[in-house]
């Protein structure tokens, strides 16, 4: 596994590597040095945004009144800093153990997983709300929007199989997968059984909750469309913000197909080329967008981080602390 993850990181620094060298470095860097000042608001404002939504939207799957959104933020932050290195995955455990003095193992892992198909399912529409906004004002080569729409539908098929996996006992499937190896006895195998029972209830009896976490990362993706509206006018490029959110939608939807590459690398880079070139702007345009983004994971990854260590060496509330029972 660990093979395979440096392999793909391997191919994906070689994809930026040659797309660069196909752009330019010159061509490449002309509308980064047009950015200088703006490009610290932009590393900063919108993201912070986003980044708020995002963890409302996770919040408002736990059932628990007293849980803190400003301790939700930081563990979120800290849990998207490991994510951006380890193909999306690495860091929804590290969220679930950092909220165990507040939240049981249980119920902390199933708001995970349904927050985690909330997401996903927003980005799925994101990218249908994309198309209905471009295709009737956009003039878009017509193998790009064939293209859009499989995807679509590709990712449509993928999170109903997702949800289906879910709902079918996931937590006893790798219970039994465990105890085949002798690892999931006593306890443990309790400790998926609740799992269950609490992924189950999220879903048949908290759906209002589920489709308002939905909405709200949903909002959250929109606006994180205001980086490629405020890149553009900062570049003096005339495009109006429908267009920015379609570009965004498209390219993000890209990178849904990149979940097994960390950080998307030359996915991510690729597919705004692509995105950027189909609505006339063309493909460098596009890689400096991305590399300027780029600069954002980065920055607000380093700040996750940092969050991380304060967080791991930070006492728990004695008084908070929960047990499974």
């Amino acid at each position: 596994m660990r093979l395979a993850r440096h392999l793909l990181v391997a191919a994906g620094l070689a994809s930026v590597a040659y797309l660069v060298a196909q752009t330019g470095v010159e061509t490449l860097l002309e509308p980064l040095r047009a950015l200088s000042w703006p490009l610290a608001l932009f590393i900063v404002l919108p993201y912070a945004v986003v980044a708020f939504l995002h963890t409302l939207a996770w919040r408002l799957v736990f059932a628990r009144a007293s849980l803190s959104l400003r301790r939700l933020f930081w563990v979120r932050l800290a849990g998207e800093a490991l994510n951006l290195g380890t193909a999306s995955v690495g860091g929804e455990p590290v969220k679930v153990y950092l909220l165990r003095p507040w939240v049981p193992l249980a119920e902390a892992s199933a708001a995970q997983l349904v927050d985690k198909t909330a997401i996903t399912l927003g980005q799925v529409l994101f990218l249908a709300v994309g198309l209905a906004v471009a295709l009737p004002w956009v003039d878009l080569p017509r193998d790009f929007v064939r293209a859009m729409i499989t995807l679509l539908g590709v990712q449509i098929v993928a999170v109903a199989g997702f949800v289906l996996v879910q709902c079918a006992g996931v937590g006893a499937w790798t219970q039994r997968l465990l105890a085949r190896l002798g690892l999931a006895a006593g306890a443990r195998a309790r400790g998926f059984a609740r799992f269950d029972r609490t992924l189950a209830e999220s879903y048949r009896q908290r759906r209002g909750a589920v489709l308002a976490c939905t909405l709200v990362h949903l909002v959250g993706w929109v606006v994180g469309s205001l980086e490629v509206y405020l890149v553009l006018g900062w570049l003096d490029v005339d495009a109006p913000l429908t267009t920015a959110l379609a570009i965004d939608a498209f390219g993000t939807g890209i990178k849904f197909l990149a979940f097994a590459i960390p950080g998307a690398l030359g996915v991510l880079e690729g597919g705004y080329m692509l995105v950027f070139g189909a609505f006339g702007l063309g493909g460098g345009l596009g890689l400096s967008f991305t590399l300027v983004r780029r600069l954002r994971m980065v920055a607000w990854s380093l700040a996750g981080l940092v969050v991380l260590a304060l967080l791991r060496t930070a006492p728990a509330p004695v008084s908070a602390e929960v047990t499974e029972g």
